[in-house]
């Protein structure tokens, strides 16, 4: 069913429909008694009629409505309409980082990334302090606010986080109401124990914001694969390209920063998203790094120095060098992410700037229903638009040379323990483990063989301090 404009709903008039999907539709509407227009998400039939899903849906929906942050897109009103469940909430006219990205394909530049780090930090560590997780952090789900309101009066600009719509409490716990959604994530953001359907915490939101960011900086997801398996595989095993490798010229602070968050084990992360936020801010503040993308050419694409075409120009930054930590006011930097890259006519020079109201891409981040994955025509356009880029660096081993690697490196680390007493071999042979221990896969396997050649090491250095010692001593 199919809300045209003008339908009455719940008490709201539809206005328009913004998006559509699996598990339903999502309208612009006009509140019955407020003069304020809302978004409103009304979902399928096939899915309202789940028992499982209902439930799920009352709970997360009555726990986001309980956030109340600047950075939150906020959850307004749920009910039932006729057995098709219904959710309202804030609209944000403006546009969303997915749409910034495929605008600028070379990525946004430094302080643009660093303000969507810093609000979306705020607004995750917010969510996390009261017992929610977000799992669908992503580029579409990042709302930028227009610089300008309907009466074209300017506005301070907001960067917001949407859909708290598959939240769900971080009590560490697995209930029958998430046990058939595990994976509920989009896969190209998903965290690799996300992925595993393993117990998750504030870290796994860490991770996908971390992707997020890679994004916006490079114009790619870190990993892709031609199928969700393969995306899988990448995010399990494959470390993650350097962001500079495919944005030359950005500061190593930066891309350590990146790599930090895109930490395989939750434990090597840092252990908030407003930790990584500030560490990504301080990275940025510090380098003195602040070009637009389109003055570093990336692999294949021509650079503009020397056309007849200026380089985009620099955005207005958020705020001023050496303020407040972004965990203190991060709600305040929100004032300059553009929504949308200056036009140019045909003769290369910027297009006169467009009226109030207009030149911002509609936000599509409330197409996102809760429960929804990413379907797979929309995934594999993203695998295709950035297919080739994980070629820039080397991979490592995998398949079958992975697995003799590791049982080369496990057959070392045997090896060693009983070679220790004989001349300290077990030294030489317990490091060649460690090293094939390395490169082989990460398993269960390949830490025993780690384990035991530390232990070939260590008894190796005994016998050879205890032979050293009783040589001297037998001198005296």
């Amino acid at each position: 069913m199919s809300l045209e404009a003008g339908t009455r709903f719940a008490g709201y008039t539809i206005v328009r429909k913004i998006g559509a999907g699996g598990m339903g539709a999502v309208y612009l509407a006009q509140h019955p008694r407020l003069p304020r227009l809302d978004v409103i998400k009304v979902l399928a039939e096939h899915v309202s009629n789940d028992p499982t899903f209902r439930a799920r849906f009352t709970r997360e929906a009555d726990l986001a409505a309980q956030l109340d942050h600047p950075c939150i897109v906020s959850v307004y009103d749920r009910g039932d309409v006729d057995g098709r469940l219904w959710i309202s909430m804030q609209y944000v006219a403006g546009t969303d980082a997915a749409a910034l990205v495929k605008a600028s394909p070379g990525g946004l530049p430094l302080d643009d990334v660093a303000a969507v780090s810093d609000s979306i930090g705020a607004a995750l560590d917010h969510a996390h302090r009261h017992g929610l997780l977000h799992r669908d952090v992503k580029p579409a789900n990042i709302l930028i606010s227009a610089a300008e309101s309907g009466t074209g009066e300017p506005e301070e600009r907001r960067i917001r986080l949407a859909d708290f719509g598959i939240a769900r409490q971080t009590d560490g716990g697995s209930t029958s109401l998430t046990s058939a959604n595990l994976v509920l994530g989009s896969f190209p953001y998903s965290s690799p124990e996300q992925l595993s359907a393993e117990t998750l915490d504030a870290r796994s939101d860490v991770y996908s914001l971390a992707c997020s960011i890679f994004e916006l900086l490079t114009g790619t997801v870190p990993f892709t694969g031609r199928t969700p398996m393969m995306l899988i595989h990448h995010h399990l095993t494959t470390p993650p390209p350097d962001v500079s490798s495919l944005r030359p010229g950005l500061p190593p602070a930066v891309s350590e920063a990146v790599r930090h968050g895109l930490a395989k084990n939750p434990a090597d992360r840092p252990p908030s998203a407003g930790a990584f936020a500030a560490e990504f801010r301080h990275a940025v503040d510090t380098t003195g790094f602040f070009p637009a993308p389109g003055a570093h050419p990336r692999a294949g694409v021509p650079t503009r120095t020397g056309s007849n075409t200026p380089s985009r120009p620099h955005t207005q930054t958020m705020r001023a060098r050496g303020a407040t930590p972004p965990t203190e006011v991060a709600a305040l930097r929100t004032t300059a992410v553009p929504t949308t890259p200056p036009a140019t006519s045909d003769t290369g020079h910027p297009s006169p700037p467009s009226s109030p109201g207009h030149g911002f891409h509609t936000a599509t981040a409330y197409s996102e229903l809760p429960g929804q994955t990413v379907p797979g025509p929309a995934l594999e356009s993203t695998m295709i638009r950035a297919s080739g880029d994980l070629h820039v660096i080397d991979p490592p081993p995998t398949g079958a040379e992975a697995e003799r690697l590791t049982t080369a490196s496990l057959a070392c680390g045997i090896a060693a323990v009983p070679l220790s007493v004989v001349g300290g071999l077990g030294l030489p042979m317990g490091i060649a483990g460690w090293y094939l221990a390395g490169r082989g896969r990460a398993s269960s396997a390949a830490r025993l063989a780690r384990t035991l050649c530390v232990l070939g090491m260590l008894l190796s250095f005994g016998l050879l301090g205890f032979t050293v010692g009783r040589a001297i001593a037998l001198q005296f």
